[in-house]
């Protein structure tokens, strides 16, 4: 049996910046809404094109964030909240980071909720 990988796929082109997927996150996560506690974020690029790019772990396949961390298993790659360091060594800048906090995409364990709040199609499930 092959373990499928699944990634959030962003368009910046269609994601109209109304901030929902942050506010889903937190509340799914944390149960409050407070974007600053939500592992998507939204850069909005107001000098040069306008574009709101949402901001989100990658999933990559060797994660650059976890280098140096000895024995890290597979239940911890998939925790919400890391420590800040980790987020430090990300090179796509892509976990929030909240006091001694980062905030890392778990996927909602399976079921991504920003994906079901994006009305825009912004955000898709690419397995």
């Amino acid at each position: 049996m092959t373990k499928v990988r699944m990634k959030i796929k962003i368009d910046s082109k269609k994601c109209s910046g109304c901030h929902l997927c942050e506010m889903v996150c937190s509340l799914f996560h944390s149960g409050i809404i407070n974007i600053g506690k939500s592992a998507i974020r939204i850069q909005k690029d107001d000098l040069d094109t306008s574009l709101n790019t949402p901001l989100l772990c990658r999933q990559c396949k060797k994660m650059k964030c976890l280098d140096g961390e000895e024995g890290v298993n597979t239940q911890e790659r998939k925790k919400f909240i890391w420590s800040h360091n980790r987020a430090e060594r990300c090179p796509f800048d892509a976990l929030t980071i909240l006091g001694e906090n980062a905030y890392h995409c778990d996927l909602c364990l399976g079921n991504p909720q920003c994906i079901k709040v994006c009305t825009t199609g912004a955000l898709t499930l690419s397995k």
